[in-house]
């Protein structure tokens, strides 16, 4: 199975685009005109993603809440988009909310093992990269609010305020 590089840039000038012209070419190049070879190049309004830091913050917040709850890093934030991600993209997404449909109908013909097996392979497509700022400022916020209530004061810095988009 071919190795999978991802790398993102930041095109805010001149020098970082030609910068990623120039890995791509690089790894085109490595593979000696591998017509195999795929590339997926995703633009992204730097508005409407997720910032750095908030994904910073939030795997911070993971690691820190797997280490009290006795979760696995991957586990809890399995469970954390399960919970707390879900309901923001049934909101916002209408895509996602009639895959929902089929996965509810379901739900009322499997057994409780069978939808926790399915309902785990949902939340691990879910993905904390296509929510918008404004998105994981709200999921994060639930999440804080959420661990707070069971007694766990999450890690936060200084520039809290900025991380959560405000």
């Amino acid at each position: 199975m071919a190795k999978t590089i991802r790398q993102t840039f930041n095109l805010c000038n001149q020098q970082v685009l030609s910068s990623c012209y120039s890995f791509i070419a690089e790894h085109y190049q490595q593979q000696e005109g591998n017509l195999k070879l795929m590339a997926t190049v995703e633009l992204i309004d730097g508005d409407k993603a997720r910032s750095l830091s908030q994904n910073s913050l939030y795997w911070q917040w993971v690691g820190f809440l797997s280490d009290k709850l006795g979760d696995t890093r991957e586990e809890l934030h399995t469970r954390l988009k399960w919970q707390f991600l879900r309901p923001i993209y049934l909101r916002d997404d209408r895509g996602f909310a009639e895959m929902m449909l089929s996965v509810d109908e379901y739900r009322s013909q499997a057994s409780k093992s069978e939808f926790a097996v399915l309902a785990k392979g949902v939340s691990s497509l879910m993905s904390t990269t296509k929510a918008s700022v404004k998105q994981m400022s709200e999921y994060m916020d639930a999440i804080d609010k959420y661990y707070y209530a069971q007694g766990y004061a999450l890690p936060k810095p200084d520039d809290y305020m900025w991380i959560r988009g405000e």
